[in-house]
């Protein structure tokens, strides 16, 4: 993965697992569904879990999900896991190629990645909860690139999704390099065997790109600094 003048990471399931938070944000949910619906159970919740996945997103309009994410939010040094490898990945890019991180995350994530020695080997952070514009918008990938001051062509877009990764970057004309699905995480305590077997089977599900002239896969951050 050589010739491009900048590289522009994503944070979830690149740096660290997206899984934690989701899985915490989703029992705490769950325990805060069952205080106010004695019916509710497991396998009822798991039913709306995988409703919310393929696109209904039924839990994003519930008080209980919107309290439990504000509870993840103040935890979030505390779940944050690094994938193996990625922090020392992003120290050995950045003294190749200029490296500017491009996300959607909360404001939280600021503060782990400044907390892991990130925030000051990239040159700039845009998270969509502090710019305004969030993926699959193109506009954030778009600030990074005026940040930048290079053409779409000079720049490797590194992340996990095909709807908010590769198909904004493609679009502006960037390559990309897809990572793969780590399912390394640890459970969070508290959390149902049975709720994160049913969300990583959900995650299991998610669409891998087509490898072509534009499209690399690989399995890991720390893979493609060894490119570099």
């Amino acid at each position: 993965m050589t010739g491009y003048s900048a590289t522009a990471l994503d944070v979830g399931g690149v740096i660290y697992y997206d899984e934690p938070f989701e899985l915490a944000w989703l029992q705490g949910t769950f325990e805060r569904l069952c205080a106010t619906d004695p019916g509710m159970t497991l396998g009822t919740f798991t039913e709306q879990v995988d409703r919310h996945y393929s696109g209904d997103e039924i839990l994003t309009r519930s008080e209980e999900a919107a309290e439990s994410w504000m509870r993840v939010r103040g935890a979030w040094s505390e779940l944050a896991q690094e994938i193996p490898g990625a922090v020392r990945a992003i120290a050995e890019l950045s003294r190749e190629t200029r490296t500017v991180i491009v996300a959607n995350q909360p404001p939280e994530c600021a503060g782990v990645l400044s907390a892991w020695g990130v925030g000051a080997a990239c040159e700039a952070v845009f998270l969509d909860s502090l710019v305004g514009v969030a993926k699959p918008d193109p506009a954030l990938l778009g600030m990074a690139l005026d940040h930048l001051g290079l053409p779409p062509a000079d720049l490797l877009v590194v992340g996990n999704r095909v709807d908010h990764d590769v198909l904004p970057a493609l679009g502006l004309g960037c390559a990309v390099a897809f990572v793969m699905e780590d399912a390394g995480y640890r459970r969070p305590s508290g959390v149902h065997p049975d709720l994160d077997r049913a969300y990583r089977a959900i995650r299991s599900s998610r669409p891998v790109p087509t490898e072509g002239e534009r499209v690399t896969i690989i399995p890991s951050l720390a893979e493609l600094s060894t490119r570099v």
